[in-house]
């Protein structure tokens, strides 16, 4: 059968119809739907998945188990690399059946007998060899020798390849087709707990022809092989340092995604990241790497919303501006030229104008002179001079506003301050009167409902003034 080859970020594929269909998260008591699930990774991270269940479970906690029988639950794959979950150990007691004839133990079994010391894998073995042996920093090369655990651990592992450096001890392991997940893992824990680095060596690799077991150990390094072969034994011998063929993925943004390209490169061993916690030897971090295409792209994109925003609140503000300018125009009309039919049309249109910024009166047509009193107030405080009302200065017309319209009295004063002509209340008051009346009228200027806009007037108050009578009144600013 053709071997089934899937792109890092496409998306997991379930298998149609799973045998367990659920399973429930230890971490949070839900049940989750199996098929779903999967579908919510994408293919790299489903296989690191597969990796942290089992981890989980080797620690003792795992994460997954079957709703129905309690069983740990793996993430296992088809030979069409679509994804399900099946039962820790398939003894028949749980009504999902998963299991086949045999066990994965006795299919291990089965397909390690007489593979594991192929010609092939004896050959890989050899030039891992002669390349170390190459490169001086390594002492201590041995084929097939046998570790046991460290005091206050279990087990013992015989690595294909064993070799020291001054301050590490390394495990080589020659990859076969046929390496279960479990292999994998149980490896990396126990030359983790010896405080040693296992290291997967490959005889070769496509990326775009791989095996579930060459997946499990590409995604659990980092995105990264290492390969011996003859190139590589020449240039370890030519250089006196051992070098390794790496592939890796190497994250870039494209337009607004991120996606992969694959890089080969001969690479010297201390070119390689060695982290023992992880147990990965990588020449690129690929999540580092990753991560920060992301954040990259967060930023661009925050750059773009930002910068869109800002044009949109331009643009915003020169319709407005727009607006505001019209309606100073009909406001500020002479007398002598306005025709009243075509006036309050005109007053009509700029209020319907002004409904999508909520800056329109609710009920224009009998409130016409509002806008054009707001713009006279605002046209007064800012020229110093009476605008559209009959008096002769700015005093007489705070004296109307105070008694006829009190609702515009404190915006009318703090447009003054604003524009810097407050201090002619003061200079045309030669006798007092104004500021003994403001002092009398100063309580009910602050609770009178009579001196408070109604919420549309001080809506469109606000917007003809720039927002410079919104400011709240305080003793410094009451006229």
């Amino acid at each position: 059968m053709a071997n089934v080859t899937i792109a890092p970020r496409e998306h997991a594929t379930p298998v149609e119809d799973p045998a367990i269909p659920e399973a429930r998260s230890l971490r949070t008591g839900r049940i989750l739907n199996a098929k779903r699930l999967i579908s919510a990774f994408p293919y790299d991270a489903a296989i690191r998945l597969r990796e942290r269940l089992k981890l989980a479970a080797f620690a003792g906690r795992p994460r997954l188990v079957c709703p129905v029988c309690g069983v740990t639950l793996f993430l296992a794959s088809s030979m069409h690399k679509n994804f399900y979950l099946r039962h820790r150990s398939e003894d028949g007691s749980c009504p999902a059946v998963t299991r086949t004839g045999l066990s994965e133990a006795d299919i291990r079994a089965m397909k390690y007998r007489g593979a594991q010391e192929s010609g092939a894998h004896l050959r890989i073995k050899e030039l891992l060899v002669r390349s170390l042996e190459a490169d001086p920093r390594f002492r201590d090369v041995v084929v097939e020798k046998t570790w046991h655990a460290s005091e206050g651990t279990k087990g013992l592992r015989r690595p294909d390849v064993a070799a020291r450096t001054d301050d590490l001890r390394l495990a080589f392991e020659v990859q076969l087709s046929t390496t279960f997940l479990d292999v994998v893992l149980g490896r990396k824990i126990f030359y983790k707990e010896q405080g040693a680095a296992l290291v997967w060596i490959l005889p070769g690799f496509d990326p775009n022809y791989r095996r579930m077991t060459t997946d499990d150990i590409l995604f659990g390094n980092n995105s990264n092989v290492l390969v011996v072969d003859d190139a590589t034994v020449a240039a370890s011998v030519a250089a006196s340092r051992l070098i390794l063929r790496v592939w890796h993925r190497q994250p870039r943004i494209e337009g607004d995604q991120v996606v992969d390209d694959w890089i080969e490169r001969l690479v010297g061993w201390d070119e390689l990241t060695i982290d023992l916690d992880r147990q990965t030897i990588c020449a690129l971090d690929f999540e580092a790497a990753e991560a920060a295409c992301y954040a990259e792209l967060r930023e661009a994109r925050e750059r773009q919303r930002v910068e869109a925003e800002l044009l949109y609140r331009e643009g915003i503000a020169r319709v407005e501006a727009d607006l505001r300018d019209e309606v100073f125009e009909w406001a500020l009309t002479e007398p002598d030229k306005i025709n009243p039919v075509e006036h309050e049309k005109r007053w009509s249109s700029l209020n319907y104008a002004l409904v999508p910024f909520c800056y329109n009166l609710e009920d224009q047509s009998r409130r016409i002179l509002v806008p054009m009193r707001m713009v006279w107030v605002i046209e007064t405080a800012r020229t110093g001079i009476p605008v559209g009302f009959g008096y002769r200065n700015v005093l007489e017309v705070a004296h109307h506003l105070l008694h006829q319209h009190p609702e515009l009295i404190i915006g009318f004063g703090h447009l003054l301050r604003a524009y810097g002509n407050y201090h002619l209340l003061e200079e045309l008051d030669k006798t007092g009167k104004w500021k003994n009346k403001i002092k009398s009228y100063r309580t009910l200027m602050r609770t009178d409902p009579l001196f408070k806009l109604a919420e549309d007037e001080d809506r469109l108050f606000g917007f003809l003034s720039k927002d410079l009578c919104r400011k709240p009144p305080t003793e410094e600013t009451l006229p």
